[in-house]
Order: C-alpha cells, then structure tokens, then sequence
C-alpha cells in the first residue's frame, strides 16, 4: 500500500452562532486526515514496512581500464555509468564526484578488478576523500604476486555526510603495472567492470555520536 501525499486540511472556518452541520464538517475532515495518517504510519509496521520509503540511493560502474601514470600518487576512481540514482548526484570526468542532497549516514560499497602486467610482488590502495579531504583510516591495502592476475577487490565504508558534501573514492599503486581492468562478456558470464560503485543511505545523524 503506497503513501498518500498528505497536506494538513483545510478547516472549515467557526461561525458566531453553534451550527452542528458545521462541526460534523469540521470533525470529518479531522477523520479523514488522521485516517490517512494512521495508514501511513501502520504500513511502515509491517513486513515491507520499508518499501514504503524513498530514500537516497545510486549504484555506478565503468567498463574502462583505469590506469596510475606515477607510482605512490592518489587518483580517482572513474565511474562512467550510472544504473540508478536518487538523491545523489555524479560529476567530475569520468564520473569521479558523488553529491548527496540529504544529511545522513551513508554506506559506500566499492568492488573492482586489479589486473598485474608484472611478476613483482604490487600493492594497490583504495580509500575515500571528503569533500576532497582524505578520510582517516578509510584505507585497505590490496597486494598482488604474479604476471596478469586479476584479483577482486572489495571496500566498504560507513561515513556521514551533511547534504551537499561529496565523496570520491582514490586509488594508487606502487608500480604502474596494476590497473583497474575490466574484461569482457563472454559465454555464459556477462562483463565485468573495472569498478563498480554503490551508495545508500543508511540513517539519519541523531543521536550518533561523530
């Protein structure tokens, strides 16, 4: 059952002299609002209490090899297409900058493939930036041994966001030999991404303690 879009009636206006016509008016509109209301609030009781919601949400992913042209130098994640959003916006080249429009806690989930061209043991970093400042702690350390191996990489993230703040999600590598790698479709697989990206909303900030 969805929503109903509801506004705070209009009442009609009392009269000098006790009409009960005009309170019976006046008590239906009072039913009917808090009728919808209560619908409202029982639907979000149930089991699909939460589909009931909009709430912030996009999912992004690219198809290109994304590649470091200096060892040890922080770049950012290119996410070229967009599956879906709501209540977040990309820009940047490439797709690199995400916007929210609400405060709230937000859960970033990052997987991706890193492909080695080299026998050397390379290491990969991914981590998040805050309105273009580097986020403590956000890091994980990817590490790869062997000539062209592609390794899933995978990085997940809670961070609170004030509306119009932005993230993006930085990579870099100790040898320019490791990429971001997508690879094609192929029967019976579809394609895989460089990188894929989800963004949601998880919560509001009250009570959390920052």
């Amino acid at each position: 059952m969805p929503f109903f879009n509801v506004r705070a009636p209009a009442l009609p206006q009392a009269r000098d002299v006790y009409d009960p016509r005009i309170q019976n008016t006046f008590s239906d509109v009072l039913r009917l609002y808090f009728n919808r209301l209560d619908a409202d609030l029982n639907s979000l009781s149930t089991s699909l209490g939460a589909s009931q919601l909009n709430v912030p949400t996009a999912s992004y992913y690219d198809t290109t090899t994304q590649t470091a042209a200096s060892i040890n130098t922080a770049y950012k994640v290119k996410f070229g297409a967009a599956i879906n959003q709501n209540g977040i916006a990309v820009s940047g080249t490439g797709g690199t900058r995400f916007t929210v429009e609400r405060t709230g806690i937000y859960n970033i989930s990052f997987t991706g493939q890193k492909e080695s061209s080299s026998t050397s043991t390379q290491e990969m970093h991914v981590w998040v930036a805050k309105n273009g400042t580097n986020v403590a702690n956000s890091a994980q350390a990817y590490s790869t041994h062997n000539n062209n191996q592609r390794t899933a990489l995978h990085w997940n993230y809670n961070i609170v966001l004030t509306a119009n703040e932005y993230i993006e999600l930085m990579w870099s590598v100790d040898v320019t030999t490791l990429t971001l790698a997508p690879e094609g479709a192929a029967t019976p697989h579809p394609a895989v991404p460089s990188a894929s990206l989800t963004i949601n909303f998880i919560s509001n900030t009250e009570g959390f303690a920052t």
